[in-house]
């Protein structure tokens, strides 16, 4: 009698991920796709803070041709514009989410522009807070006053997609816009559009994207008492020659854990936040309620000479503000995991007992590198080559 054959975990996984991408890149295709049936759409190319935008009009006569590649390369698109020899390539699988965001723009005279950004994965497919590509209202505006079909047009696309996959759709109208005479009339499309004449932005913003709402609410009420990621936490704490890293643009602050005091729950006007380290020494405040997801991770770096940094990432559901990992709230890193090229077990092995030790929850995760070190131990540090200089 033959057994069943049994699948490779693995392969279970590879075979997962690549159904998602495709479900993932057919979304992005169809939502910039209903962007460009429209006559009134630019796409922009490139951001203002790197320097330099290209902007390409197509009037309603670009569309995105079907995929011609499989693989990792099944979410490449070339958008055609009319009969024009000048085209673009853009690979949707390097997408995360489409962000549709309402914020003040140069070119309109710091009034407001409306925008879907794509946003990027970057080094690893980690989600990053970045876009190279976005479709946007071409003019908005009808002399002075707001254009309220286009900016309607705007607010039932993102609605539309929101509803199809909230999952990867975010809605954002900047604090700037919101308090300003022309934030009012955009308020009021929205009014109109949603049937609640009374809802203010808050409001209006959950009816338009409440699945959005609806996670971070129950996120708020499942840990108003206990973050799930608290004792996780306090054990990663108390790692020996780690430290607590917190990175931001140009930015990062790095806390020594065996000089960390505890960590403290407080309380004020109803707002939560958790106190990393004793009072009277220095401490932060984080969110840890925020936090809905922890990876273990084990990558080469630089750093460490070319051997593996070993981390633990406190993640969150959107950005972060890390410039690294969109999602990467904050991190417990290993500070010398080797003496020499050997690995200091002493030092990493804690690190593997404590993935053991909350495997089976369901918001742990670790990355295909540590799975292979918990499998087959420490590797050695392998250095990075050095360049060898001919002497003159």
């Amino acid at each position: 009698m033959n057994q069943p054959a049994i699948q490779n975990p693995a392969d279970a996984r590879a075979t997962n991920e690549s159904v998602e991408l495709q479900a993932r890149t057919d979304f992005f295709h169809a939502a910039i796709a209903a962007w460009l049936e429209h006559p009134n759409t630019t796409i922009a190319c490139g951001r203002w803070c790197d320097g330099s935008v290209s902007e390409l009009l197509p009037r309603g006569r670009a569309r995105l041709l079907p995929a011609r590649y499989n693989d990792c390369f099944i979410g490449v698109r070339e958008l055609r514009i009319g009969d024009s020899p000048h085209h673009m390539h853009i690979d949707l699988g390097r997408l995360h989410h489409i962000r549709y965001v309402v914020a003040p723009s140069v070119c309109f005279g710091f009034r407001p522009s409306f925008e879907a950004r794509l946003l990027l994965l970057g080094p690893g497919n980690t989600p990053i807070d970045r876009w190279t590509v976005s479709v946007m209202l071409t003019n908005p505006y009808a002399g002075d006053m707001l254009d309220r079909d286009e900016a309607t047009r705007f607010f039932r696309l993102a609605q539309l997609h929101a509803q199809l996959r909230p999952d990867l759709v975010e809605l954002e109208v900047e604090a700037s816009v919101r308090n300003t005479p022309l934030g009012a009339d955009i308020l009021g499309v929205v009014q109109e559009l949603i049937n609640a004449a009374d809802a203010g932005w808050n409001q209006a913003l959950r009816i338009l994207h409440p699945a959005a709402h609806a996670t971070a609410t129950a996120r708020q009420n499942q840990y108003a008492t206990e973050p799930p990621c608290l004792p996780l936490l306090q054990r990663a704490l108390a790692l020996s020659d780690a430290s607590l890293v917190i990175y931001r643009d140009r930015t990062l602050v790095e806390f020594k854990t065996d000089r960390i005091g505890g960590v403290h729950r407080f309380v004020e006007q109803g707002h939560v936040s958790w106190q990393i380290g004793a009072l009277d020494d220095h401490h932060c405040h984080l969110d840890l309620g925020a936090v809905t997801r922890v990876l273990f991770s084990a990558e080469p770096v630089s750093c460490q000479g070319g051997g593996l940094n070993y981390t633990i990432w406190f993640l969150t559901p959107g950005p972060s503000g890390n410039p690294y990992r969109r999602d990467g709230y904050f991190s417990i890193v290993l500070n010398r995991p080797y003496r020499g090229d050997k690995p200091r077990l002493e030092v990493v092995q804690p690190m593997l007992d404590l993935y053991r030790s909350f495997s089976d929850t369901a918001w742990l995760d670790a990355d295909a590198t540590f799975i292979q070190v918990l499998d087959d131990g420490p590797p050695d540090r392998t250095p990075t080559p050095r360049v060898q200089h001919a002497e003159a």
